[in-house]
């Protein structure tokens, strides 16, 4: 479905591009923001049998500006035909053009703007028969002071449970790797959502597994009798370390959205089961709060149950969270998949402490269609504006009102690949996902970075060749980027996707703090 909706953005960028040759504008600066600039041009879409168009909106003009919004105004465009509507066009270097229709002679832009920050606003006029008039450009300032970073942004990394089956990587790692000392939060992945409430996702790893010394954080083993083992033990014992590290406990995920339809059902008695679960007097004190990973269409690798449940549902659930957790920690994880950002999120950010957007893996290997076409830009990247950047998710997160401190910018601690790859131009074609440790197209960083070495930088991320292997990923340098990114934009802070594809020495996890100091 992504390939077919990337295929028709080609398709309409070549479209475009034939289009602004025929429509050459002419645009006059101004000195001040509230100014018009009238666009000369009259050519159009092409010369119609009676050589008749619209003519430009008149006297097109800035009525009212706020922090966060503004009003233009202009007079009828003129045309023998009727004009259903005018096109306007919301246009910013940080979130591109965005364009709206409007059936008066004005407009206030729906979608709340960012404080002081210029934008520019073109008006046309659109014909019954589709004929559009010249465009007229007006400029503005939004009021106000720009939001500042948060002073103490969010560092999360997350802790898989299955990372004990896959790499041995247990809890007294995140110790000795030096991450518990530059982190803030870490999120334990994940407990299930089944039967409408909240479930512990492998009650032997969680609950049951005994550790020896050496893979013990206090370097105590475990002992046959006593009440509680498992990871939930071994957090336990990183709390008592690290009093300042604050726990979450996640539940969904790619393997475990499947309950969250089902649980939305009573979103009272769902919140009111995850509370008691992660609260249990069992290791009452370990967990600080809870995030409600829902994975959304589009991302469900493992089963085919998770659903939307609805636009509006994410609102209804962190209000039903809210209540039944108070002053405890409630965050929310999504994909930033253009799709799925469309959801009610601004409706959720009042009950919830920040969104992890999992602001990587726009296109994948093993998405239909992506051997076809492997843009390097478009897969960690955060330069660009197109729907599968950083920058466009970050951009239109917060044009729809979310305040930028509440939005944490996800760090992939993976690497993508493409196998059978050849060069063209700025793009790569592949014939089919690379073979990875972790699943087809799938590597950890720890391993790509000797695997294939000689990272190069494109569109702020990395990529790197071997042969016919394409891989790309983030690295230190590129990561440090990032964060010099979250500070411009005052993002929330940062999360890396998953602990145990960093180093030994935890570089990824290092370059987030260091970024965002």
């Amino acid at each position: 479905m992504r390939f077919e909706i990337l295929a028709t953005r080609i398709r309409e960028g070549c479209f475009a591009a034939a289009l602004w040759l025929l429509l050459p504008l002419a645009l006059i600066g101004l000195t001040t923001p509230a100014q018009a600039v009238t666009n000369a041009d009259s050519s159009t879409f092409g010369r119609a049998v009676d050589d008749v168009y619209p003519t430009a909106p008149g006297d097109v003009k800035i009525s009212a500006v706020t922090d966060t919004a503004v009003t233009l105004s202009w007079t009828p465009s003129t045309y023998p035909r009727d004009i259903p509507y005018y096109n306007v066009e919301v246009i910013s270097r940080h979130v591109g053009t965005t364009t709206y229709q409007s059936a008066s002679t004005t407009f206030t832009t729906p979608h709340l703007l960012d404080k002081a920050t210029d934008y520019e606003f073109a008006v046309s006029a659109v014909g019954v028969d589709w004929r559009i008039s010249p465009r007229v450009i007006v400029k503005a300032r939004t009021n106000g002071a720009a939001t500042p970073p948060p002073a103490n942004p969010v560092k999360l990394g997350v802790f898989h449970a299955k990372s004990g089956y896959i790499r041995d990587y247990q809890v007294k790692d995140v110790v000795t790797s030096g991450t518990a000392a530059k982190i803030t939060h870490l999120t334990y992945a994940y407990g299930k959502v089944t039967g409408g409430k909240c479930a512990v996702g492998d009650t032997y790893t969680a609950l049951e597994k005994t550790f020896q010394a050496e893979r013990s954080v206090d370097g105590r083993a475990d002992t046959w009798d006593q009440p509680l083992s498992g990871q939930i033990n071994q957090l336990r014992k990183l709390k008592l370390q690290y009093p300042s590290l604050k726990i979450i406990w996640s539940f969904g995920g790619p393997e475990n959205s499947g309950g969250f339809r089902q649980a939305m059902q009573d979103p009272a008695a769902f919140a009111t089961s995850c509370a008691q679960l992660v609260n249990d007097p069992r290791w009452a004190g370990v967990f600080d709060g809870i995030d409600l990973d829902w994975d959304l269409p589009w991302k469900c690798e493992y089963t085919n149950t998770c659903d939307n449940g609805g636009p509006s549902t994410v609102k209804t659930m962190t209000q039903a969270f809210r209540t039944a957790f108070g002053n405890q920690i409630v965050t929310t994880t999504f994909n930033a998949d253009h799709g799925v950002i469309s959801y009610d999120y601004p409706g959720a950010a009042p009950y919830v402490d920040w969104f992890n957007v999992e602001s990587y893996d726009y296109l994948r290997p093993t998405d239909p269609g992506t051997q076809n076409l492997v843009p390097p830009a478009h897969v960690y990247s955060y330069e660009h504006d197109s729907p599968w950047t950083v920058h466009h998710t970050f951009g239109q997160l917060r044009a729809r009102g979310i305040h930028p401190n509440k939005l944490v910018l996800g760090i992939p601690s993976h690497a993508l690949g493409w196998e059978g790859v050849v060069s063209s131009g700025s793009s790569w074609r592949a014939s089919r996902p690379a073979w990875g440790n972790y699943g087809m197209g799938l590597e950890d960083y720890r391993n790509i970075k000797t695997r294939c070495p000689g990272p190069r930088v494109l569109g702020g991320s990395a990529y790197s060749t071997c042969g016919s292997l394409w891989w790309g990923y983030d690295t230190p340098d590129t990561v440090v980027g990032k964060m010099a990114y979250a500070k411009q934009y005052s993002l929330g802070g940062a999360f890396l996707s998953n602990l145990r594809g960093d180093t030994d020495e935890g570089e990824l996890i290092d370059a987030i703090d260091r970024g965002l100091r």
